[in-house]
């Protein structure tokens, strides 16, 4: 697996007090792992980085973690697109800090109206913006997911359990797409299962998981003897 990505920035379990936070994130991408983060925007038009909303970006600024995926610029940010209607800024806050290279958004079927029309209004806006599309057994289908051609990224969730097969992450992959899974325990699933779903992803190729436990899940892996690369090729 090339990307691994740490949920709001956690490495050993999550940890609401500090999850999306500059310190998480910096200790995140010392270890060398990438990110998955949520990001929102004030009323003022400030960006800031936090799961659930904030009257004010004061306190979660959302430059302070750019600066410090700038510091790391092997690693991935997974940007969980939280709410809409200002995409032209976002896009151009992403490209004034420097990262929109190493950035891929996501989630904005879960806010919009129409799947994909967001992710094609983003295309329209920059043509260099990566995107991901959706799966899962919430009614977003592979189908519905490789309609998106804007799309170059699969995010792969198993909300109610394990559904997803190996014949489905060839069928995505034979079709030119990246594929990053969920981790089981972001749904809570124990640690039996979630172990047994990292052994699945990795013996059928999927590109990248993200997980509140990339440190175990390296340990995992290299006990499984499956090579394990936790930078982003460019």
């Amino acid at each position: 697996m090339s990307i691994i990505l740490a949920h709001r920035g956690n490495t050993n379990g999550p940890h609401p007090a500090t999850e999306n936070s500059a310190t998480a994130i910096r200790h995140a991408l010392s270890q060398g792992f990438g990110i998955e983060i949520d990001i929102r925007r004030d009323a003022r038009g400030r960006f800031y980085v936090s799961h659930d909303p904030r009257s004010t970006a004061d306190g979660a600024p959302a430059e302070d973690v750019m600066r410090l995926l700038r510091a790391h610029p092997g690693a991935m940010a997974a940007i969980n697109v939280k709410e809409l209607g200002y995409e032209a800024e976002l896009l151009q806050f992403l490209d004034a800090q420097g990262v929109l290279g190493q950035a891929f958004l996501f989630d904005m079927e879960l806010i919009e109206p129409h799947a994909g029309e967001t992710a094609r209004h983003l295309r329209i806006l920059h043509p260099r913006v990566r995107l991901a599309a959706r799966v899962s057994d919430r009614g977003e289908s592979i189908e519905r997911a490789l309609a998106i051609p804007s799309a170059s990224i699969i995010w792969l969730d198993e909300f109610d359990g394990a559904w997803v097969t190996e014949a489905d992450v060839r069928r995505l992959k034979q079709a030119g797409r990246l594929v990053i899974a969920v981790s089981p325990e972001l749904h809570g699933a124990g640690p039996e299962a979630t172990g047994n779903r990292w052994a699945d992803f990795m013996a059928w190729g999927v590109d990248g998981l993200c997980t509140d436990f990339p440190s175990a899940f390296s340990q995992v892996a290299a006990r499984l003897a499956m090579p394990v690369s936790f930078r982003v090729a460019a």
